[in-house]
């Protein structure tokens, strides 16, 4: 069975958000379906207490074992980063990645919320409005992102540190 994963389309770079992967026992062949489609590197956005909760603690070891990159950075749910300077930094080298040609698949626990506010974040760093951003990042997870106002908030603060250093 392969994992969820939503591609973010009709945009030029391969960037998915999904739902977190399933834990425990099921783990390995989640990671293993992530890769047979493609993804080079996962985002976890899951807090601690969270990973633990899922059956998650294995993750980055079961990334490692079948050649995917993976990173985190942990956000409460429903809620933006607590560090921007963190969140930034990440953003930055995932608009590297996929300039590279690597594909990005960014995880919270539902891949609404979360993932759409880094997935946008990215986006706009990219060049892409972040109205057409959040569009586009809806029409592949089929439903509205994301989850709260302070997120949108958030990710339009972003935009407008990017603008002002250009």
């Amino acid at each position: 069975m392969l994992a969820e994963i939503y591609w973010i389309k009709p945009l030029l770079y391969r960037l998915a958000i999904m739902p977190r992967p399933r834990g425990g026992e099921w783990l390995g062949d989640e990671i293993a379906s992530l890769r047979r489609q493609g993804v080079d590197v996962i985002v976890s956005l899951l807090t601690a207490d969270e990973i633990a909760e899922l059956g998650l603690e294995q993750e980055a070891e079961c990334c490692r074992s079948a050649g995917i990159e993976f990173l985190s950075l942990p956000i409460e749910d429903r809620s933006v980063p607590p560090d921007p300077q963190a969140a930034r930094e990440l953003i930055e080298r995932l608009a590297v990645d996929l300039r590279g040609g690597k594909a990005v698949a960014i995880h919270c626990r539902a891949g609404i919320g979360r993932s759409a506010l880094v997935a946008a974040c990215i986006l706009a760093r990219l060049g892409v409005a972040t109205t057409d951003a959040f569009r586009a990042i809806g029409q592949a997870r089929r439903c509205a992102v994301p989850d709260t106002p302070e997120q949108i908030d958030w990710t339009d603060k972003f935009v407008v540190g990017l603008k002002a250093e250009t």
